[in-house]
């Protein structure tokens, strides 16, 4: 769990997950599958995610890792931010929220702006 962090600030919930700099499929999956596992043992809309995807390689494969595990966490997650998103990846980004249903998602330039922007939720 080391690219899974937890912490609380002013008494919410937060899971900070790290698929920066990831390239290959097997390792973003494997990310994919921790997260997602350890979010979906939280109460329903209970926490509040960050997701760094800076330098991350995404293409096909990526998005169809990436969706049903968007998708399978929405009923824990009160709202989210992602870091490091665009260009191409924003608009993936955004056919990811599209599929799984997510509207509770903000693209942010960093960690402490993602917090703040969660805590006015």
């Amino acid at each position: 769990m080391e690219r899974i962090e937890t912490f609380t600030r002013n008494g919410k919930s937060f899971i900070y997950i790290d698929f920066s700099n990831m390239t290959t499929d097997n390792e973003i999956k494997q990310l994919a599958d921790e997260a997602g596992a350890f979010i979906r043992k939280q109460p329903l809309q209970s926490v509040y995610t960050i997701t760094n995807v800076e330098n991350l390689r995404f293409n096909p494969q990526t998005k169809d890792i990436l969706t049903p595990y968007t998708e399978a966490n929405k009923p824990h997650v009160i709202a989210g931010a992602l870091i490091g998103i665009d260009g191409l990846k924003g608009i993936m980004a955004k056919g990811i929220f599209a599929l799984s249903g997510r509207k509770d998602v903000k693209i942010v330039s960093t960690k402490e702006e993602a917090i703040k922007l969660l805590l006015e939720k």
